[in-house]
């Protein structure tokens, strides 16, 4: 099996992964909004990014994921009050998804490690949220020990839609990133 690396994302991976997305949303349905509703590059590329990485196969890139500062909201306070810690020490892991092409490589796994590593590093709470019918997202979380604490709707998700599941990492040490490739 291909080596797969993880490195900082740069400026110049933003094509291979915009083309990634892109070929994958018809079977991963994420992101859920599609087609998407403005630049591409600003669903993979946002304000809030503290950090972003691009997982490579071959010298190929083949996926991404960053960590956000997490928002004064719902899904803040949501957050906030499952671990106990006020908002601005919590890190949201995002914009995790794989080159399907690549399916079963552990890319998905690798990049979900690197950010978790990376923000407990930093003394954050991890946190994330995903939509409860994306099913492989839902149940690799599961795997690393992540815990749904509720349920919410964001403005984004059509009324169409199950709300949200709302996660944590708890801070044990027993729930840290996980050293086998799933």
């Amino acid at each position: 099996m291909d080596e797969v690396s993880v490195r900082t994302r740069r400026d110049g991976d933003l094509p291979a992964l915009l083309e990634i997305i892109s070929a994958q949303q018809a079977e991963t349905g994420y992101p859920l909004r599609w087609p998407w509703p403005g630049d591409l590059a600003d669903f993979v590329r946002r304000p809030e990014e503290v950090a972003a990485w691009v997982a490579e196969v071959d010298g190929a890139v083949a996926g991404h994921v960053a960590l956000h500062r997490v928002a004064d909201d719902e899904l803040g306070a949501l957050w906030s009050a499952a671990h106990g810690v006020p908002i601005d020490e919590l890190r949201c892991v995002g914009v995790l998804f794989a080159d399907r092409r690549r399916s079963r490589r552990g890319v998905g796994s690798v990049l979900l490690d690197r950010a978790t590593r990376a923000g407990l590093r930093d003394g954050k709470a991890l946190v994330l949220d995903v939509v409860a019918g994306h099913r492989e997202p839902v149940e690799l979380y599961l795997r690393r020990g992540w815990v749904v604490v509720g349920h919410a709707r964001p403005d984004w998700l059509p009324a169409s839609e199950d709300p949200v599941l709302v996660m944590v990492l708890p801070r044990s040490s027993e729930h840290g990133p996980s050293t086998t490739r799933g």
